[in-house]
């Protein structure tokens, strides 16, 4: 089977509305088949299928009242030759040789129903062949077997299960505590200035009370994390570090932010910060396993930047989390994002993402601030880069706490 090229996709409808990942997914699915001059073609014959003209011309017969040719270089071309509603008699002919590409439309349907379809975001790097291989080949690994996606570590995962389903707070004492290096992370949080409480306290089954249910899931979660973020391979092991140093970074600002506006958990941002990258792992995990060749730092920036959103994106499905954690790791870069709706989780990492550029003085990378729409949506009445670093440096010392409490 050929391998299609998923820039081509992002030109025929629907496909242009899918996440780069999907695409990606799709290309390494989808078939090229000809079509001989003056052979016909039914829709009855192709219903399980969505087509498209990439070559030639095809005459549509009799069911329109006058003759219609389409070319592929018809603007037409971009949507499918036979809607999923078409009558089934209704068919093409080929007036010369022509080749059409085909994708399977269950497995479309199957990427809607799994809410696949996000934002398409414009500011990603642009694939390349290599890095299309590379994805491809991931996702082949993954469902053969051979390349485990990051798992949610055991302690996440049932305190997650347990909460999840509404067990009582002594069950989740106990799954907690059978971990002593969680407990004691926990412990440290609760007391820490980013819960604000008076008492000190010692016991797990008080930290849940105080934390409530909700809050201890996600900063189980999160303090688990730090764990997967590590590798064997020499040239990848600074990279897992600095790596984890940008996650904790962006958590702690993205935390303070959500402290101070008040539209949402801050521990749901702790969380969606640390994770937005998250799709960076598995492809170091696929360099390290496969041994591929790499040259310089510069040809592994290049394979991350094009590829951690759509992988990203595999691993917080994979994660069963929720669509607007999706929608965090599929839009961090994403600058000049808009949504169209109100201010959500992945404007406030955008903006997180931005204020850590001006910290570290990355100017060349620094958007144009008062053109970015998150950041217009948090703060609708400030919009000048003087303004967000006040904001940020009066977070100075939450955000150095967080740090520290996520580096421990």
């Amino acid at each position: 089977m050929a391998q299609c090229d998923p820039e081509l996709l992002k030109y025929l409808v629907p496909f242009d509305k899918l996440p780069i990942g999907d695409r990606l997914k799709l290309a390494a699915r989808i078939e090229y088949i000809q079509l001989a001059m003056d052979n016909h073609l039914y829709a009855k014959d192709t219903e399980q299928y969505i087509l498209y003209l990439l070559e030639g011309k095809l005459d549509f017969c009799e069911q329109y009242l006058q003759p219609v040719i389409l070319k592929s270089s018809d603007e037409r071309a971009h949507y499918p030759l036979f809607s999923e509603s078409e009558d089934q008699d209704t068919h093409v002919v080929a007036i010369t040789d022509c080749k059409l590409l085909r994708v399977e439309r269950d497995l479309f349907n199957l990427l809607i129903e799994k809410e696949i379809i996000v934002e398409d975001n414009k500011s990603r790097a642009p694939i390349g062949h290599v890095e299309s291989s590379i994805y491809n080949e991931i996702v082949k690994a993954v469902e053969t077997g051979t390349l485990q996606l990051p798992s949610l570590p055991e302690i996440a995962l049932r305190v997650k299960k347990a909460i999840d389903t509404d067990v009582d707070i002594d069950d989740v004492v106990r799954i907690v505590e059978f971990d002593p290096a969680m407990a004691a992370r926990l412990i440290q949080v609760a007391n820490s200035p980013m819960t604000r409480g008076v008492d000190p306290i010692n016991s797990i089954r008080d930290v849940i009370v105080r934390l409530g249910m909700k809050m201890t899931r996600n900063l189980v979660t999160t303090l688990a994390i730090k764990q997967l973020f590590k590798t064997r391979h020499s040239l990848l092991k600074q990279r897992m570090k600095k790596l984890y140093a940008h996650s904790i970074e962006i958590a702690a600002i993205s935390y303070a932010l959500a402290t101070r506006i008040k539209k949402f958990d801050a521990d749901e941002l702790l969380l969606a910060g640390l994770i937005h990258d998250i799709g960076v792992i598995p492809v170091l995990a696929y360099i390290e396993n496969t041994g591929l060749e790499i040259e310089n730092e510069k040809e592994v920036d290049d394979i991350v930047a094009v590829l951690r959103s759509a992988v990203g994106n595999m691993v917080v499905k994979n994660w069963e989390f929720p669509v607007e954690m999706i929608a965090v790791v599929d839009n961090a870069e994403n600058w000049y994002r808009d949504s169209g709706r109100p201010l959500d989780m992945a404007d406030i990492v955008i903006v997180a993402q931005v204020y850590n550029l001006l910290q570290h003085k990355q100017l060349a990378q620094l958007p144009d601030i008062h053109k970015i729409p998150a950041f217009k949506k948090l703060f609708p009445e400030q919009h000048d880069p003087k303004f967000a670093m006040d904001v940020i440096e009066q977070a100075k010392q939450e955000v150095a706490e967080v740090k520290r409490l996520l580096s421990l």
